[in-house]
């Protein structure tokens, strides 16, 4: 009876501390919520829409945006309904945002639903996106150098002959759909640019080819192109997963019991195959690139090389290691492929859109490349990059429609945010703020009435004396961050991006799709996608004539 007994109290033991432990943190949650609705009482919001909810099916949904830009009547702050009572912060005011993302952004660290970054760290591993404080500093200045100007310059011949090589795939596939379809010339772009862009960051990044331009990749193709329709699939589990408290498990741990309930759950279960995929896919890579690297002698031309072989060099005896290694990679294709790929998509839709800005930004293209005839026809990086409308229609689609129009940051410790009107906010410790960059970016007091109009023209002239208050990396604008949080390849991003143009515009004319038209879904990442489409997978069918 006492062995009996005793194993008794063996198989309860966990039942108990788990019942103990949600018990704790459901008291430290009501203190909590209660303390940020007495600190943040004076601040105006939207109504919450559901006692369990909240706004967060209105926040995050497909069709979010028009709540975000509503956010925007509330002034430079507005109060925001989570789950279960909890509130957070909106915040679009400069001075407030200087202050968390630069001047005190060590007590207001990067987040994600789990909060710490974990589900950063599961995804990708201990890389720049899954880490804060000192990790994260150290890893930035081991990278700054791999996307320092120089580095970056280097890479514009591989991106051009990259861009020729999907030029000619398009003039092929363009002549193919104008003899095979009625929609003759219909080309889906956003399938076009996502190859691209991997087949970019991978020969830049890895020395290595997927070949996922000429539609012959292997699995890993496929799982990048799935890896974001597949976590929009998570979001109805995403609830359940904070308030049970798995969200802050260490990443190993969150495996075990992803893998026991996934069986259960098919979006959870191919989730976590994408990502073993990627990793074991990633890591094979890397060992072959380290193993070349160790084969040419203290990477004595790694100037020249890829970015792994610079970051070998980089870490001298340090001696980076696989995961991390691994994980920086898997960062540059994930942040590198999506976002740049669906800037590229927003572009050529705003063109054909309007199609006089179409002709000018042709002509001026068709201009540079005569004047660099004797260059056999090779624009150069220096005047590529200074295009004048080039790099005014950039600008304007990255400031209208940040591919990435929200950020999440948590306080770690009781705060006391300022404003540029002179007030100030105390924040309390664990407190959620939401980066709202969509809002900052279209702002009417900042940019003048004509905010949420795409005006290229805007910046080819001065632009409003507000608008430099904006803590952004780059352009007078959040669109790449801002602070030791902000996207460190915004440089390569915009290579790629006027590399592509410069190389496409000439050859082609786009227009919009004759029967389909193309919306716009709302998420951590805008998606183009053909309205009454339910597939979770980016898509943009725009016409495509060759000239």
């Amino acid at each position: 009876m006492a062995i009996l007994a005793l194993l008794l109290k063996l198989a309860l033991a966990p039942a108990a501390v788990v019942f103990l432990t949600l018990t704790i943190n459901t008291i430290r949650g009501v203190i909590a919520h209660r303390v940020k609705h007495r600190a943040f009482r004076s601040v105006r919001g939207p109504a919450r829409t559901s006692l369990a909810a909240g706004n967060l099916q209105e926040l995050y949904g497909p069709d979010g945006l028009p709540f975000y830009e509503s956010l925007s009547s509330y002034g430079g702050v507005a109060k925001v309904h989570g789950l279960f009572g909890d509130v957070f912060l909106s915040i679009t005011d400069p001075r407030a945002l200087a202050h968390l993302l630069v001047q005190d952004a060590n007590n207001f660290p990067a987040a994600d639903v789990s909060g710490p970054l974990h589900m950063h760290r599961y995804l990708t591993g201990p890389g720049l996106l899954a880490t804060n404080g000192a990790v994260h500093r150290r890893q930035r200045k081991l990278l700054n150098p791999v996307f320092s100007p120089g580095q970056i310059k280097r890479l514009a011949p591989l991106m051009r002959d990259i861009s020729r090589q999907l030029r000619d795939l398009l003039v092929e596939d363009v002549t193919r759909s104008t003899q095979e379809s009625a929609s003759s010339g219909e080309i889906d772009l956003a399938n076009w640019f996502g190859r691209v862009g991997l087949e970019m960051i991978s020969q830049a990044g890895f020395g290595h080819t997927f070949h996922s331009l000429e539609g012959n990749g292997d699995d890993y193709v496929s799982a990048v192109k799935d890896v974001i329709p597949s976590l929009t699939a998570l979001g109805p589990l995403i609830p359940p997963f904070v308030l049970s408290g798995a969200v802050s498990l260490p990443p190993r741990l969150l495996h075990i019991a992803g893998r026991s309930v996934s069986r259960v759950l098919p979006p959870l279960r191919r989730f976590m195959r994408i990502v073993d995929l990627m990793y074991e896919k990633m890591h094979t890579i890397c060992e072959e690139r380290k193993a070349s690297a160790s084969l040419k002698g203290a990477h004595a031309n790694s100037e020249q090389g890829n970015i792994i072989e610079f970051l070998l060099q980089a870490s001298g005896e340090s001696h980076i290691s696989n995961d991390v290694l691994v994980a920086h990679s898997t960062e540059l294709v994930l942040a590198g492929t999506e976002t740049t790929s669906t800037a590229l998509c927003r572009i050529l839709h705003m063109l054909a859109l309007y199609p006089p800005a179409q002709v000018r930004l042709r002509n001026e293209i068709a201009q540079a490349l005569a004047a660099s005839a004797s260059q056999n026809g090779n624009l150069e990086y220096e005047p590529l990059m200074s295009l004048p409308y080039l790099d005014a229609v950039c600008k304007e689609t990255l400031r209208l429609f940040a591919p990435a129009p929200y950020r999440h940051r948590r306080s770690i410790k009781e705060s006391v945010i300022p404003f540029t009107d002179g007030t100030s906010l105390h924040v309390p410790a664990n407190t959620e703020i939401l980066v709202n960059i969509h809002c900052l970016n279209t702002d009417e007091a900042l940019w003048g009435p004509d905010a949420r109009k795409w005006v290229p023209e805007r910046w080819m002239k001065s632009l409003p004396q507000g608008v430099t208050k904006i803590p952004g990396v780059w352009g007078n604008m959040l669109s790449f961050g801002g602070g030791p949080k902000s996207c460190i390849g915004f440089g390569f991003s915009l290579l790629e991006m006027k590399t592509v143009l410069v190389t496409i515009l000439p050859v082609f004319r786009f227009s919009l799709p004759v029967q389909e038209e193309i919306e716009w879904r709302f998420g951590p990442t805008m998606t183009p996608s053909v309205k009454g489409e339910k597939s979770l997978h980016p898509r943009m069918p725009l016409r495509v004539e060759v000239l």
